[in-house]
């Protein structure tokens, strides 16, 4: 099951805000465009492993990078998570919307509808591109 791509990640997302299974993740907007994914950080007080990093955990067992009776890594799952996101173009963070310096904090992302995506590319692929030419002498860009 850890051969996933890009839109499994929309899928399998999608599928578990449906759950109810994961306290704190839901939809933010009636349209369904929207979510909100919860992001305690480690060093809070109130932090419950089993609670605050469920969803990191369950991305990475499905990915195939975690499995029970393993060194639970809360940490490196949230970070795969996030970077899976970023990563993705059917995912765009709303930063005005997300509350991170609360009791329950949250980030909130926008499913990008794929008419959309077609004229947006990934930031990390700009940057790369941006990257590439930057190295070229002059003469020649």
């Amino acid at each position: 099951m850890s051969n996933t791509g890009g839109r499994r990640l929309k899928q399998w997302l999608i599928e578990q805000i449906k759950s109810g299974q994961y306290s704190g993740l839901e939809w933010e907007d009636d349209s369904l465009t929207m979510f909100r994914i919860p992001w305690k950080h480690a060093g809070k007080q109130d932090y419950n492993q089993e609670v605050d990093a469920s969803i990191f955990k369950a991305w990475a067992v499905f990915k195939g990078k975690f499995k029970e009776g393993e060194k639970a890594e809360p940490a490196t799952w949230k970070t795969r998570l996030r970077c899976a996101l970023n990563k993705s173009p059917d995912f765009e963070e709303v930063t005005d919307r997300s509350q991170l310096d609360i009791s329950e904090p949250y980030k909130v992302y926008r499913i990008v509808p794929e008419e959309e995506q077609k004229r947006i590319l990934p930031t990390w692929l700009v940057s790369k591109l941006v990257k590439g030419v930057s190295s070229l002498p002059m003469h020649e860009v």
